[in-house]
């Protein structure tokens, strides 16, 4: 399985190699990557169950229904992707901006009304 700008290796669980993307999710994230334009790279995708629990996952993450990534990426792309992510629709946007450049991220998803109002705008500690 593969999508356009993306391929099913960098999307697959980390634990298992499962992948389970939810198609409507990766339409989004596709018309983001589109006007980007430049790469994005996706340090976590779908999620198991059992392996977001050894990461230390949200007991709902949206990672593990298939509507969550997080894009490596650091000052003006991370600026970029924050604003079309708020363009195409996505409802939760975790940005963290702190500590070494290749530690930081922004999380897109499109997670409908939970815990939190969406959208949602967060940042990690």
């Amino acid at each position: 399985m593969a999508w356009e700008f993306f391929t099913a290796n960098e999307l697959r669980c980390k634990g298992t190699s499962e992948i389970d993307m939810d198609e409507k999710f990766m339409q989004k994230l596709i018309a983001l990557r589109k006007e980007l334009n430049q790469p994005m790279i996706i340090t976590s995708g779908y999620r198991h169950l059992a392996y977001n629990s050894v990461v230390g996952g949200s007991r709902n993450s949206p990672h593990l229904y298939g509507k969550a990534v997080d894009v490596a990426c650091y000052g003006k792309r991370a600026y970029n992707i924050i604003k079309l992510g708020l363009k195409y629709g996505f409802t939760g946007i975790g940005v963290k901006q702190h500590g070494p450049h290749e530690k930081r991220f922004i999380h897109l998803d499109t997670m409908p009304d939970g815990e939190n109002p969406r959208p949602f705008i967060w940042s990690y500690k």
